[in-house]
């Protein structure tokens, strides 16, 4: 008897051992992860509480911003089509339209003066999760007529977002190009390029190496500038759009070494960097051109504001970090959202400078790489849908 009562214990630890619930065997574990094409993500989805007819239970919902991305902010989280359904807060049951008034601060610091059926945060930075929640209030039994009730509940996150492309490109004298060919060497070569974490994606389309040439022989006058153009993709690659106009903002390198394109076309009123949409940053307004002439500000996607001055609304997105950048070395372009559906070609005229050029020529530099960012600035939203049930509670 004793030996049959080893027997079975050693079977049960091997079987234990095999289903890996003895300590050191590992457990499995799946974390949701965000894709590079996700500034914030919908970590899981809705959780909804079971509910019984005229008493209350919780929906949550959890959502993180990307590690690999520069953090979201002004972002909004919702539930819709919430009726028949109330939302418990601050001491009474609320109409999920119901603004939050003075005495209610919610759970998040921008709650309050958004609708119960909202919260609010001001910042969510690189990595971080948050968790939200309802208390939700289930319609009587009269209500429901008694039967079971089957109610789609839906979901929204939406922020503002921007995501930033760098991009080094080859320059390469004409001189240099043909001793490559001659000698069998590679001449056809590309700078490094990349870019965070977020929803709208770059590929720099700029033909490398760019190819120069020298007007004069060595130690004669100036250069004069030479033309040539930045180009990008620009897709929409996420799981939603984007509410708002796209900004874009394009950093070149400074010291007079590349310049935007100047040169007014015949016939025109305008340059040609101008032609193309750009602004300067330092001499713009912040004002966009509509169709019929006149301007307006930045359309942000966002109820709460709908309208404001593009040059403020960038410099609020990025806060302190605008001041890191040199803004004598920046052009800018919005996208209105109309002219937005899934993607849009960028195109930039700019000139290396005809003393960028001299200098070249006489230190007999055959190659020189140049490094420039873009940014877009957008805001963005991100849906969802769960059902909710209510069961009946049936007497005896």
């Amino acid at each position: 008897m004793t030996k049959l009562k080893y027997v079975l214990i050693l079977s049960v630890f091997f079987l234990a051992l095999a289903f890996g619930c003895i300590g050191g065997g590992e457990s499995e574990f799946n974390e949701t992860k965000l894709e590079v094409e996700e500034g914030v993500g919908i970590v899981d989805t809705l959780k909804i509480e079971e509910l019984n007819p005229g008493l209350d239970g919780y929906v949550s919902l959890t959502i993180r911003s990307n590690l690999g991305g520069e953090g979201a902010s002004n972002v909004i989280i919702g539930i819709d089509n919430v009726k028949p359904f109330k939302i418990v807060e601050c001491g009474a049951d609320r109409d999920p339209e119901e603004i939050r008034g003075e005495n209610c601060a919610g759970q998040l610091d921008k709650d309050r003066n958004l609708p119960f059926r909202m919260r609010g945060t001001a910042k969510l930075f690189p990595g971080e999760e948050l968790d939200v929640f309802w208390r939700l209030k289930a319609p009587s039994k009269d209500e429901i007529s008694d039967i079971a009730l089957k109610h789609p509940l839906y979901y929204d996150v939406e922020y503002d977002y921007r995501v930033n492309f760098h991009q080094s490109i080859i320059f390469m004298s004409q001189n240099e190009m043909l001793r490559r060919r001659q000698a069998g060497e590679d001449y056809i070569i590309e700078g490094e390029s990349g870019g965070g974490a977020g929803e709208l994606r770059f590929t720099g389309t700029t033909q490398q190496p760019v190819i120069y040439f020298f007007d004069y022989e060595p130690g004669s006058e100036q250069e004069s500038d030479f033309n040539f153009a930045l180009q990008y993709f620009v897709e929409n690659k996420g799981k939603g759009f984007p509410l708002s106009d796209v900004v874009l903002l394009l950093e070149y390198p400074a010291n007079n070494k590349i310049e935007p394109d100047s040169n007014i076309p015949e016939g025109s009123d305008k340059t040609n960097y101008e032609i193309y949409g750009w602004h300067k940053w330092n001499e713009w307004d912040g004002k966009i051109i509509l169709a019929d002439g006149t301007t307006s500000d930045c359309r942000t996607g966002d109820i709460r504001q709908p309208l404001i001055n593009c040059k403020g609304w960038v410099e609020q997105t990025f806060g302190e970090d605008f001041k890191k950048v040199e803004t004598d070395k920046v052009l800018v372009k919005v996208v209105k959202r109309e002219d937005f559906v899934d993607s849009f070609s960028v195109y930039a005229p700019m000139v290396m400078t005809g003393q960028e050029r001299t200098f070249l020529r006489n230190s007999n530099i055959p190659l020189k790489i140049y490094s420039f960012n873009v940014y877009a600035m957008y805001r963005y939203f991100i849906e969802g849908k769960e059902y909710i049930t209510v069961f009946p509670v049936r007497g005896i």
